[in-house]
């Protein structure tokens, strides 16, 4: 009851555990059950439960996308050369590592800036006569 169930090594993501997935619960008395092929399972609100895979090109059908939620571990070697450069930065010269942080988030704004001025310069122009 409420544990957390880690698979590794998956290729797939198996029917049997889309009621699982869907949670597909059923009250029977005090307690929530849940059908897991032909057995039905108590189901705790505290469970979880991890598929894990090495592959980083596991193919995912439509219909069990949209019930999970998917997370790549894949390092980089530019994400990784990211991160070493601000440890050493941040270790070396943390005012370096300051400004950088400063400079990124002042990038962020001016993208978000950029986005509602080409979203109103298409409103202007799809609204626009002559």
């Amino acid at each position: 009851f409420g544990k957390t169930l880690v698979v590794h090594e998956v290729d797939q993501v198996e029917a049997l555990l889309f009621p699982l997935l869907r949670k597909e619960l059923i009250k029977q008395g005090p307690r929530w059950v849940v059908q897991i092929g032909d057995k039905m399972v108590d189901y705790n609100e505290g469970f979880r439960l991890y598929l894990c895979t090495r592959d980083s090109f596991i193919d995912i059908p439509p219909n069990a996308r949209s019930l999970i939620s998917l997370v790549n571990f894949t390092i980089t070697r530019s994400g990784l050369e990211g991160q070493l450069l601000g440890t050493t930065l941040n270790f070396e010269k943390p005012e370096l590592e300051q400004k950088k942080t400063e400079i990124l988030k002042n990038e962020e704004n001016l993208k978000m800036q950029l986005a509602d001025l080409e979203k109103n310069l298409l409103e202007e122009l799809a609204t626009s006569e002559g």
